[in-house]
């Protein structure tokens, strides 16, 4: 077993590093098996520069609050850090592992990590009260780890017509319960989040097996990048073409990420 400062130092790398993406922290809402439903250029255009206030999650018919940005100039700083430790770091690596790593293979990895999630989305289904997406979460883990090789197959949807159902995090599920967006935050590493999802991030790291299989501190900071770079090699484009279609990427990536995390919330 880890002692206790291990799990600590473990803990706080993971959330600095386990979500970070090409499209700055974004990524964390894509599916396995998908090729990207996270936030992609055009849903950035149809965002950019227009309010959308959807009803409140419970179906109320107040508008929803959006998380405000106080913070800004400091929030600016850091979307800045992370997009030159993109192009500087995280892109070229990436692009060096896609040189000697297929498609497919690449794909099938993601997709084993994704699998490994299995404890998010099945607790937050409960927290939610959807128990049948929880046994559907249950019958995708027990059958993508098992005929699937370690869920490095996506069977499940394929030869069992069980697809994922939405993909739950603990920030969904705090909103779920009334909580509300609080700030917009830039991290560094992890990028756009809120003050919610700031505190949903660090329940989904602690549910994530990954975390605390490996008894090694390094280890577990290895695996974590070797997936950084590998979900990275996949997406690379997406977030260059959102820089070249917003006239303020910041200002963009704010707005899109806030509608995102609110479509998100209210399926």
């Amino acid at each position: 077993m880890k002692s206790s400062c291990e799990v600590l130092i473990t803990f706080l790398i993971f959330f600095l590093l386990s979500l970070f993406s090409p499209t700055l922290g974004v990524e964390r809402f894509s599916r396995a098996g998908s090729p990207c439903l996270a936030i992609t250029l055009a849903e950035a255009r149809a965002t950019d520069g227009e309010e959308k206030e959807p009803p409140e999650p419970f179906g109320g018919s107040s508008k929803t609050e959006y998380a405000s940005d106080p913070l800004e100039p400091m929030n600016r700083v850091f979307f800045q850090f992370n997009d030159k430790l993109y192009f500087w770091f995280i892109k070229p690596a990436s692009k060096i592992y896609a040189t000697f790593i297929p498609p497919g293979l690449r794909v099938c990895i993601r997709n084993g990590f994704e699998n490994l999630r299995f404890p998010t989305r099945f607790l937050n289904n409960l927290l939610q009260g959807k128990f049948k997406e929880a046994g559907i979460e249950t019958g995708r883990f027990l059958i993508n780890t098992t005929i699937g090789f370690a869920g490095f197959f996506e069977i499940a949807s394929r030869d069992f017509n069980l697809p994922a159902p939405r993909d739950l995090d603990t920030a969904q599920t705090l909103a779920f319960y009334g909580l509300k967006p609080g700030l917009y935050l830039v991290w560094p590493f992890l990028g756009p989040s809120s003050l919610r999802d700031s505190f949903g991030m660090a329940g989904d790291t602690a549910l994530n097996p990954i975390f605390w299989l490996p008894q090694d501190l390094w280890v577990s900071v290895a695996i974590r990048a070797g997936i950084i770079v590998n979900n990275t090699s996949l997406r690379i484009g997406e977030y260059e073409d959102f820089k070249k279609a917003a006239l303020d990427p910041y200002a963009s990536m704010r707005q899109a990420y806030l509608q995102y995390r609110e479509n998100q919330i209210l399926k």
